[in-house]
This record gives C-alpha cells, structure tokens and sequence, in this order.
C-alpha cells in the first residue's frame, strides 16, 4: 500500500528524510537515556515459537531455516521499510534505500542465527544492546524469532502486526515467491508521523494547550502510589530485563469472558482490576482506603486514524497515547473493572486526539529538564486486543503447514516498575510480566502474575485458581 511519502523527501539520491514526530522524540528521550547503561529503556520485543509440518516425509530437514528466515526478514524490510529507518541528532528521520552491498551489510548486523542450545530467549533479551534499526534474532534450538525495535518505532499493536508480516514473509518464501523486489519502490510505505496522520497544527491552539496540560496533570497521580516491595537499595544499577509469562486455558478464558460480557465489561479490564488488587495487597503502604494505586491507560489510535493509516500498512509506527488513571484502596473490584473499561472503551475522543502534538512536546521538555522521578514500584499494564486477529496462528505453503504456536511482548525496564501485558492469543488469555533483573527475581515476578490470575477467577468465578 502506497503511503503518498507524507512528509519524506529525498535529499540525495536514494536518502530520504523527515522530521521525527513530537511523540516519536518524546519516546525517543525515555529511551535514550538508558544508552549509558548499554540499554534502551521501553524498547519493544515480541517472542514467537513457530513449527513446521512438511508435505512430504523428511521435507521439513531440507529446509534451510536461517536462509528462509533471512531473506523473509529482507523481504519485510521491502514491505515495511520503516523497520530500517534511523534517528540522527539534528531532530530527524532517515531512511536509505540500499544497493546490494548496503542491503547485505544490514541483513548481517541485524539478522542473527543463534544455535546455543542453552540459550534462552530470556537470556537473550536481556542482553540486548541498542541498535540502530530493528534486529531479528532466531534461536534455531527453540524455533523463536525475537524481534526488536526501539519504541518510537512502533508500539504494542504494531510490533505484532510487524510479526505477522514477517511470517506472511516466510510463507512468501517457502512458497518460492518470485516476486521481484525493486530497491527504491518501497520507500513509498515510509510511514508518517502520529502527528501528520491526524493532520494536527504544528503550533497549538490555547484550547489544545489546555487540554494537552490537563492530561499531563494526571502525571500526579503517580506520587504515592501503592507498589510492590523491592528490596534493592537506591544505588543499585539496572542490569537486564526479562519476563515471566502465564497463559490461562481455553475454557477459562471463555468463562471469564462471559461473566465479564454478564457485568457489562471487558476481560481486559477485569483483568486490569486485578493487577489493582494485587498492588494493593503487596503493598505495606496500605493503612486506609485514602491509598490509591496508579497505572495507565494505553490507548490504541490505529482505529481512529484516517485511511490509509488505519492499517497494517504502519505497522512500524508509533500510534498509541495514554494518561494516568488511579483507583482507591476502599473500591470494589467491580468498580474498578467498570472504571477502567469506562476509560479503555470512551478515552479516545476528539480533545485526546488533538492534544497528541502539544502533549508530547510538553512531556518530552519535562523529560529533558527535570531530574529523574523518585523510584516507584507499582505494575503497569499495557493491553492489546485482538492479537488473535493481528497474528495468525496458521499459513499454507507448497511445501507444508506453518503455525505460529504463541507470541510475547513486552518493553525494556530499567527501573524498579514492571510492567504486565495482557492479550488474547489462540483463544487463551495470556499474562506477561516483565521486569529488571537487578530488582526482582522469576519466582517472586512469577507469583505475582499467579496472584493476578487467581483474584481474576476468584473475582469473576468465584474459585480460587486456575489449574489450566
């Protein structure tokens, strides 16, 4: 799909540019700052475990994974280019298109077979370095392609659509596609800004002034929010990031689902309650009901764009906004699920939309001048819907089946707050938590996720917890 090069223009021959969207540099800033660590704090991977079934007796030995995985990861560079955009230091985006040397030199810095049986894509994660363009390990042992991106370029929703191109990709190529790939066509998918997408003014009005204000003042609720303990003291240095996942079975993701469509709510928002509950029953720090806990709410704009940004077309693209929302101590579980789909189903409106400009821009000089906000521990949470439409869990080839059997996905943390994401894959309701290993270890990360996942079915059904 031709994107019109909304704002892209050639400099030189075959170089393009645009100027880097106020959101994109405001995320571009959080991440930035953890370079000195060797990390990139809030850049977004995805884990997908995939199989084969040859057509054939032994076909599935003769395929050559890391040629196919290779050259599906050049063709999604062709169909999404922006996955190889760069940031330069004057403020801006860049692309080039590459001649056969340039084009094998990123394949080679970017694509990565790894056969150590003994590593683990954990393991992996959390040594990532930043780089420069997104990245495609392939952890040959366990058959998972860990992608990896800065988050300015792109979000949640569109890391996993990045990972269902990529695997239409690997169906392209084990069906011996001889679609020709021309260098040069592709920088018409370059995609847009935020910014431009919405067609917002470059300068705000004293109404989208105010408004941007409004939603960065919910930045308050954040002090003295209830967390979860953390032992480490004030010095202690990030290091790694890792995650620990838990998936609930078919059945009782179903159940779930109908007792919350019963309440009038979502199950991401009961589930979003839950984490509520959990920060409050970890915390010390809750003495009354006047405690409150603090988290966002992510908000999804690729519905609410105007064609053709509305699409997969930019899936490596930064489309998503949010403010702070709080909950008290004193609510009810209910309450509190019915607030937060209040906010996930009606947050989206005309003053949000208008505001994304004036509000990164403001954000982004808090950032820059302002020191580093007292240490907080509280669990975050970021949903995606509708992963099950977004990845598809099985491709036809002419030479057998392809199955995308799971997907994770998560951010760098390089602080004492973690984050927990919640999707819906191959009908299972999926829980990630991820988390620095400086801070927090597996079994204490794991059983917070547990916790979650029992007051969600003790809340909804009335048990204690899922066997599934």
């Amino acid at each position: 799909m031709t994107l019109h090069l909304t704002h892209w223009e050639e400099i030189s021959p075959g170089l393009y540019q645009r100027p880097i969207g106020e959101n994109e540099r405001f995320i571009r800033t959080i991440g930035d700052r953890a370079h000195a660590f060797g990390r990139e704090q809030w850049s977004v991977t995805t884990i997908s475990s995939f199989s084969f079934r040859a057509t054939e007796k032994n076909q599935q030995d003769g395929v050559d994974w890391v040629h196919c995985l290779r050259e599906a990861w050049k063709l999604l560079r062709f169909q999404h280019p922006s996955i190889a955009s760069t940031a330069t230091d004057d403020g801006k985006l860049q692309y080039l298109v590459p001649d056969p040397v340039q084009l094998e030199k990123w394949l080679d810095e970017t694509f990565q077979a790894v056969h150590d049986p003994t590593l683990t894509a954990d393991d992996l994660i959390a040594n990532l370095k930043p780089s420069p363009t997104a990245t495609l390990p392939f952890l040959s042992g366990s058959s998972q392609i860990v992608m990896h991106t800065a988050h300015w370029r792109t979000d949640g929703y569109g890391a996993l659509q990045l990972v269902d191109a990529f695997f239409d990709a690997v169906q392209s190529v084990l069906g011996g596609s001889k679609q020709p790939i021309i260098w040069g066509e592709e920088v018409s998918r370059l995609v847009p800004s935020v910014e431009t997408a919405l067609n917002l003014p470059l300068e705000a009005t004293p109404d989208i002034d105010t408004t941007a204000r409004e939603y960065l003042a919910t930045g308050r609720y954040l002090a003295g929010t209830v967390g979860v303990p953390c032992e480490a003291g004030p010095t202690v240095l990030p290091r790694g990031t890792r995650h620990v996942h838990l998936e609930l079975g078919e059945d009782i993701t179903k159940a779930l689902q109908v007792v919350c469509l019963g309440h009038g709510i979502t199950m991401y928002s009961a589930v979003h309650a839950a984490l509520a509950a959990v920060n409050f029953a970890q915390s010390p720090a809750v003495l009354d009901g006047d405690k409150h806990y603090t988290s966002t709410i992510r908000l999804n704009l690729r519905p609410h764009l105007p064609a053709p940004f509305n699409t997969a077309a930019v899936a490596s693209g930064l489309y998503t906004g949010g403010y702070m929302s709080k909950v008290s101590a004193s609510s009810s579980f209910l309450d509190r699920a019915r607030r937060y789909d209040e906010e996930y189903n009606n947050g989206v409106t005309e003053n949000f939309l208008s505001a994304r400009r004036q509000y990164a821009k403001l954000a982004c000089e808090i950032v820059r001048n302002s020191p580093p906000p007292p240490p907080i521990s509280n669990i975050d949470i970021s949903v995606v819907r509708d992963a099950d439409t977004m990845v598809h869990a099985t491709r036809e080839t002419a030479v057998g089946v392809l199955e995308v059997s799971s997907v994770d996905l998560g951010v760098e943390t390089l602080t004492r707050q973690t984050y927990c994401f919640v999707w819906v894959y191959r009908g299972k309701l999926q829980l990630s938590l991820w988390y620095n290993e400086a801070y927090y270890e597996s079994d204490g990360a794991m059983e917070l996720l547990e916790m979650v996942r029992d007051t969600l079915v003790s809340e909804l059904l009335g048990t204690s917890q899922s066997k599934e």
